[in-house]
């Protein structure tokens, strides 16, 4: 005898704080800029690097406003 069970329903993942979910944005736009910085060749390669510190300071202020709040 087969039983039809039926298909769990999908619970949605918990949203993500904030303050998390804005760390992990400015860590992967950390990634993109280093990665430009790279990739960059001759005077551009001045200004992606301005680009990548520009986006780790960011992430190091996101960092800190998770450490102070999101982690609750």
């Amino acid at each position: 005898m087969l039983l039809f069970r039926s298909p769990r329903k999908r619970q949605s993942k918990p949203a993500q704080p904030e303050p998390l979910r804005e760390w992990r944005n400015s860590a992967q736009r950390v990634t993109r800029a280093w990665n430009a910085w790279l990739a960059a060749e001759g005077r551009d390669r001045d200004a992606r690097y301005g680009d990548y510190e520009a986006a780790l300071a960011a992430e190091e202020l996101a960092a800190a406003r998770f450490a102070r709040h999101g982690s609750r």
